[in-house]
């Protein structure tokens, strides 16, 4: 069985970090650049938004007694076709799990630019909380 507030908890996390996010996403990209302590901040902030994404589908899979996934991409692609979210969707934020992994694990590489795009980039997180809402409405 689903437990909604483990879920809840994350989506949550989730709205906090994206409410923090979506005011840094107005820095010009030279301020951006420049100021350390807002791309950490932007860094961090995403890296657990996709953790929280990841940790649902994981809790939702594992709640439901289905086939562990392999892989954290093995996971969206499973609340996929377990029609929690749509493919469109899925194919969508299938990248996130890399940006995740190079947060969390090789950091040192972190491309500037491509961290600022990915912060111009919000909505996937406010779809993905929309889809995961209606899935518990629905329990």
């Amino acid at each position: 069985m689903v437990n909604p507030e483990t879920i809840n908890e994350r989506l949550r996390e989730i709205e906090e970090n994206i409410v923090l996010l979506e005011e840094l996403k107005s820095i010009p990209f030279d301020k951006f650049s420049d100021d350390l302590k807002t791309s950490k901040c932007v860094e961090r902030c995403l890296e657990i938004s996709i953790q929280c994404i990841l940790d649902i589908c994981h809790h939702i899979i594992v709640d439901n007694n289905w086939p562990r996934p392999k892989d954290n991409k093995e996971a969206i692609l499973t609340i996929n076709q377990k029609g929690i979210i749509p493919s469109e969707f899925a194919n969508r934020i299938l990248p996130m799990v890399g940006l995740r992994n190079l947060l969390a694990h090789e950091y040192l590489k972190v491309d500037l630019n491509k961290l600022y795009s990915y912060l111009q980039n919000l909505q996937d997180f406010r779809e993905f909380q929309k889809y995961i809402l209606a899935y518990l409405k629905n329990l």
